[in-house]
């Protein structure tokens, strides 16, 4: 029977020695060392691929739940959360497609909001998504009312929304409160604030332009009224 050359012997005992010795002084060193001379480590490397693979779509999941968190913490009731599917690089801020639909329960007119606040409405109804035609669409028409006293006005839409046809005895003030007062759409749902207001053309009836609390291209997640 052969024997292995006695130098064979040397290189291998120093081997095992330096080997215990990382894993008691350094032991995060000797325990990887150990592993890749072990004959499984090679093998292992299909599965390596396997495990980043889940952990990067586990953090794919995180990274959504997160923004809808953020976003909206709590859903309410009769309402369906719904995902913005991103609209890079183009940033129209008229429409947006979001990730609920007839499968669902979204039905077309329905309300969609942010953080609850009215941004817009249900157009076209899909499967599993839906078009949602924002306040800043310029075929966005919607009865509303502002402030205390409940004055009544009509929302046109477009880049920079409006508050039309206001009566000119209305007492109007900046900040003053506009909200939503037509059929289809939950009552109250605040739009905006009024920034400042004008006279119309004809001079029959006040105007106001309006601030918003949010920048639509930044919205990520919506509540779908039901």
């Amino acid at each position: 029977m052969s024997r292995k050359p006695e130098s064979e012997k040397w290189i291998l005992a120093g081997l095992i020695a330096f080997v215990a010795v990382l894993m008691v002084f350094l032991p995060s060193y000797g325990w990887h060392l150990r592993d890749y001379l072990s004959p499984q480590s090679h093998a292992s490397s299909a599965d390596d691929v396997s495990l980043k693979a889940q952990n990067e779509v586990l953090l794919a999941d995180l990274a959504k739940l997160q923004a809808v968190t953020a976003e909206l913490p709590a859903k309410p009731s009769n309402y369906i959360r719904a995902m913005v599917f991103s609209r890079y690089p183009l940033n129209f801020k008229n429409q947006m497609l979001v990730d609920a639909g007839a499968n669902q329960g979204v039905k077309v007119g329905a309300a969609a909001v942010f953080q609850g606040v009215l941004v817009g409405r249900v157009t076209t109804v899909f499967g599993d998504s839906a078009l949602v035609t924002t306040v800043f669409d310029t075929s966005f028409k919607m009865p509303v009312r502002i402030g205390s006293h409940g004055y009544d006005g009509l929302l046109a839409g477009g880049p920079y929304p409006s508050i039309n046809s206001i009566s000119k005895d209305a007492l109007l003030a900046p900040g003053d409160i506009v909200y939503a007062a037509a059929e289809g759409v939950p009552y109250g749902l605040p739009v905006g604030q009024i920034d400042a207001t004008s006279t119309s053309p004809d001079s029959l009836f006040e105007n106001a332009a309006l601030n918003f609390a949010y920048d639509a291209n930044d919205i990520q997640t919506v509540f779908v009224a039901q």
